[in-house]
């Protein structure tokens, strides 16, 4: 499999759909470079099309909330880092490994945090899994949760909340800030159907605890999954 770049709001590729570049603001991004266009005849959707770059044959596969393209040039790696500033994102690899430019000199970097930090309410390998329907009426009877429409983004620019598929949130924190409870269901991220926090500090977990209790599931860390599982 080719190495790929990506421009992209989140701290791994996988995870853009989270943390995303809408499809409104790829197509600013072609009105406003004079040497990106978008062909007539090539597959298009909202959240999916192709951006090609008129100096070179490279191209810009914009789908899953980011734009990526496989084995760049030296130069259009150079042109990939001035289109991410202009949408406030950061090109990563497949390592989310960060390349900058230093002059006019390309740059990677490794980012000073873990991207995997997370804890998970799961019922494990083996046992039923939590379904959608589940998460959603026990959630709906929290009444310290909430579905947003935005989350908290690390940006180049700083930290912000940028637009996104609706989340569900815990509100009750002490600190006051939203904590997103992602319900993953797609194989990218896990074998199962799991609700996945990120650094869940102590309230939190013991909210995701509270929650687990009700879904007969349990809280472990990312890396325990493959050993824990739901007695009884």
């Amino acid at each position: 499999m080719a190495y790929e770049l990506h421009i992209t709001r989140a701290f791994v590729s996988y995870e853009s759909e989270r943390f995303p570049i809408l499809g409104a603001e790829v197509d600013a991004l072609v009105r406003r470079q004079p040497d990106l266009y978008v062909p007539p005849d090539a597959p298009r959707r909202p959240d999916f099309c192709y951006v090609y770059w008129s100096d070179n044959d490279h191209y810009l596969l914009f789908h899953d909330g980011r734009l990526s393209a496989k084995r760049p040039s030296p130069l259009f790696k150079r042109r990939m880092i001035e289109l991410a500033s202009d949408l406030d994102a950061w090109v990563i690899g497949d390592d989310a490994e960060v390349y900058e430019l230093d002059g006019e000199t390309v740059t990677d970097r490794n980012r000073a945090r873990s991207p995997l930090r997370k804890h998970l309410i799961t019922r494990g390998d083996g046992n039923p899994v939590i379904r959608a329907d589940e998460w959603a009426v026990l959630v709906a009877a929290q009444p310290d949760f909430t579905t947003r429409s935005t989350i908290e983004a690390e940006l180049p620019s700083g930290t912000r909340d940028i637009p996104c598929p609706p989340i569900d949130c815990w509100t009750g924190h002490p600190s006051g800030r939203p904590i997103p409870f992602f319900f993953n269901d797609d194989e990218v991220f896990n074998h199962n159907e799991e609700i996945e926090v990120r650094d869940a500090d102590e309230p939190t977990v013991h909210r995701m605890t509270e929650l687990a209790a009700a879904l007969r599931a349990h809280v472990v860390k990312d890396h325990q999954l493959s050993w824990k599982t739901t007695s009884g």
